[in-house]
């Protein structure tokens, strides 16, 4: 029996329940009108590839997607980035450059979708500055939307009181928890490409599911490395936390 390697990991995401109900539901939204939108979930729980999913989804006669993300930018250097996104020419006053971009996302053949990925980065002011310039139409709805997806402690700082104007605008709220026990199966097999199932015995599943709180990176990692690092035909529960707790992983 060869070991897994990476090579044998799915790249297409596996959509479990609460990656596909979010799917569905920004779908929806981005559809239907200009939203914001927050997406929160823990590392390895699949909120990139989501989005990822999301972005290949949208029909790109309909949708422009810039992404934005491991940057802290200044409202200043979000209107640059913008701008530089447009081919406006840049203006020494954030005003200028600022009326430029409005005048151009309200010509936009398509539709702006600003995604925020790691959003717990980005600062307050720049934050109000993303509300400022998709209000900035006062005749009409929002210019674009905004997709916020961060780790879930930035709802408690969208909660704060300097934060509540974004807050409150935000229609669509999503959180992604991970794997229900009985997807752990139909998982394993989405991603290995051999047979993984008859290593693991049904208490050594539950046992991975349990330690990796079913968060899909954890799963395949521990999963990967305990058909990796036993030589044992069945993998039991125990036999996974000898593993696991060898190895430093838990």
């Amino acid at each position: 029996m060869h070991p897994p390697s990476s090579q044998h990991f799915c790249e297409d995401p596996f959509r479990y329940t609460d990656f596909h109900l979010a799917l569905t539901a920004l779908h929806a939204a981005f559809n239907q009108a200009p939203s914001y939108a927050l997406l929160l979930g823990e590392s390895g729980t699949g909120k990139t590839s989501l989005l990822r999913t999301l972005r290949a989804e949208l029909d790109p006669t309909r949708f422009r997607v810039l992404y934005l993300s491991h940057g802290q930018p200044s409202p200043s250097g979000l209107a640059r980035l913008l701008a530089e996104a447009f081919y406006l020419p840049l203006h020494r006053s954030r005003a200028e450059t600022s009326s430029l971009l409005v005048h151009a996302l309200r010509n936009l053949p398509s539709h702006l979708l600003l995604w925020i990925d790691e959003a717990k980065m980005i600062r307050d002011d720049t934050l109000h500055e993303i509300r400022l310039l998709a209000e900035a139409d006062l005749n009409g709805p929002p210019l674009f939307s905004v997709l916020l997806s961060a780790l879930p402690d930035l709802k408690e700082r969208l909660l704060s009181p300097d934060m509540f104007p974004i807050w409150r605008r935000i229609s669509l709220r999503l959180s992604l928890t991970g794997l229900l026990r009985e997807e752990m199966e139909p998982f394993l097999v989405h991603c290995f490409q051999h047979d993984i199932l008859p290593r693991l015995s049904s208490e050594a599943i539950s046992s991975i599911f349990e330690l990796s709180r079913g968060i899909p990176a954890l799963v395949r990692s521990y999963s990967s490395h305990c058909l990796a690092a036993s030589k044992q035909e069945l993998i039991t529960a125990d036999l996974v936390i000898d593993l696991l707790e060898d190895s430093h992983a838990i």
